[in-house]
């Protein structure tokens, strides 16, 4: 398979991901749906899967194979929330959204303190990232659709970078081809 081949491969998957992206913008209530339920039926296997291997080493590690017993319960269940209420999506995104901005946050406050010349810059910007996951963990858990929208604008941008890399992939062809 040539570059050139792989090119038209990009192309495509970039207008099926801005397809993709409009879609879950247009129809955000329908996108957090399937998104949900997407998580659900992710949780809910995974959660089996985990019920499934404490039985299969119940004999060997009895106390080990009770705590993934229980693992593998807690994930079916939290797996069947997803399909009743689009809170549980929210509120894991809120979380990381949180995690990730306290960390950012703590990251450039100390880098502003000790930080010395370029550094300080990298480190207030660094704090201006962690507010604003910040702010989207707070529009993430009073609002579950803008996660929806924040999906379809990175699908589309995703989307724009595989259109380009496909011009890129292009160039490159041409150039060996010369």
């Amino acid at each position: 398979m040539k570059i050139g081949d792989l090119m038209n491969y990009t192309k495509i998957l970039g207008i099926l991901l801005i397809l993709l992206g409009v879609l879950f913008i247009a129809f955000p209530l329908f996108s957090a749906g399937v998104v949900s339920i997407m998580a659900g039926v992710t949780l809910i296997s995974f959660g089996l899967v985990v019920m499934f291997n404490a039985f299969s080493l119940w004999s060997m590690a009895t106390g080990r194979s009770i705590l993934e017993l229980i693992m593998g319960f807690l994930l079916v269940i939290l797996g069947f929330m997803f399909f009743v209420d689009l809170a549980p999506l929210a509120f894991l995104t809120a979380y990381n959204f949180y995690l990730i901005a306290i960390i950012l946050i703590v990251i450039g406050i100390l880098g502003i303190i000790y930080g010395e010349g370029t550094s300080k810059w990298a480190s207030a910007l660094i704090l201006l990232f962690g507010i604003i996951l910040f702010i989207m963990g707070i529009l993430s858990i009073t609002d579950p659709l803008f996660i929806v929208i924040l999906v379809g604008v990175c699908l589309i941008v995703r989307g724009v970078i595989f259109l380009t890399l496909g011009n890129a992939f292009d160039t490159i062809d041409r150039f060996e081809n010369n």
